[in-house]
């Protein structure tokens, strides 16, 4: 791995382990909220197989996932992060700067609903598509990001969604989720029992 992308890393997960100890101490706005380092391992070694050159992740957070996708691939490819929160976006930032991939992440602020729509409208026109995306934001707008995001997925590409399995107060959600994926007869899903939980929709 990069040396300035795991020094990084490193300071986030002491951040997140922090967290854990002292949850309800911190405003729900300053929590990092990120996958777990298992997860991010497990997405870092399927990217160096898959070789993505566009990611799309909707929930940037403090860049935790962001991090480990950007390390995975090579320095022409390119991440699009979607985060709602200033705050949020200014400290990902730093951590971007701090291990040396920033050129090749551009942050859209925004609600993801409403940037994705837009995203959207641009990517029908160029006809550029993404060949991973990630969903790790609002549990209820899950169907809606996986129906908006697919036809600006790449055949053989992949919709992966974190939280599917914890915490379970979002069960209510991922089960609509779920079923709604599992409808689509143009993807094939699984879910891994990694982290929070993992599914992940092949486009075939």
């Amino acid at each position: 791995m990069n040396k300035k992308i795991t020094q990084v890393l490193r300071s986030l997960e002491k951040r997140a382990d922090y967290e854990k100890k002292n949850y309800s101490k911190i405003h729900h706005d300053k929590r990092m909220l990120a996958i777990t380092k298992d997860t991010g391992i497990f997405y870092n070694l399927l990217l160096r197989i898959h070789k993505p050159k566009k990611i799309l992740e909707i929930g940037t957070s403090f860049g935790y996932s962001t991090l480990w996708f950007a390390d995975a691939m090579s320095k022409n490819s390119k991440i699009i992060t979607i985060e709602k929160n200033p705050k949020k976006i200014k400290f990902a930032k730093d951590n971007f700067h701090k291990a040396g991939v920033a050129n090749r992440i551009e942050i859209k602020e925004g609600i993801a609903r409403d940037v994705l729509i837009q995203l959207s409208k641009s990517k029908l026109k160029t006809h550029e598509q993404f060949d991973f995306i990630f969903i790790d934001a609002d549990k209820e707008e899950y169907p809606f990001y996986f129906d908006i995001c697919l036809p600006m997925l790449k055949k053989n590409g992949i919709i992966a969604a974190d939280n599917i399995i914890f915490p379970k107060r979002f069960k209510k959600h991922i089960k609509k989720y779920l079923n709604h994926i599992r409808g689509v007869k143009s993807v094939k899903s699984i879910t891994f029992p990694i982290g929070n939980g993992q599914e992940l929709s092949f486009k075939i």
